[in-house]
């Protein structure tokens, strides 16, 4: 009887992990809403809700989206622990964030650059970046 009960513990953990979001960083990512010193910018920063971001296994990277539109480069995590947007458009385009996954959402706080400091940006995982 023993042995069943730390069986069944054992399965129940093993299904609760597996059945876990992925905490991986790679994948698709909606945005759904951008903060600026804690006030709302999202109808600014992101007015037909279409921005997104594909963070993807070869450390490369596609967003777009209204008002922006769309931007290619490289990703990588810095000695810090934060993500480093390399942009192809040009260094003043390179960003810098800590970021927090939670299950199907991430959350980013600007870093290194004054201006983007006070920059919060949060996403959704989809399977469809443009959703």
């Amino acid at each position: 009887m023993k042995h069943f009960f730390i069986c069944l513990i054992g399965i129940l953990v093993l299904l609760t992990y597996s059945c876990s979001p992925p905490k991986t960083i790679e994948g698709h990512w909606k945005m759904t809403r951008i903060t600026n010193d804690g006030v709302d910018v999202s109808s600014e920063h992101n007015p037909q809700n279409d921005r997104w971001i594909e963070l993807n296994a070869d450390h490369t990277f596609v967003s777009d989206g209204t008002p922006f539109g769309r931007n290619t480069g490289r990703w990588s995590i810095t000695k810090e622990g934060w993500l480093w947007l390399d942009s192809d458009a040009g260094e003043a385009d390179d960003s810098y964030w800590t970021y927090n996954i939670s299950g199907n959402e991430m959350r980013w706080q600007g870093q290194k650059f004054e201006f983007s400091k006070h920059f919060v940006i949060e996403h959704i995982r989809t399977d469809n970046p443009s959703e």
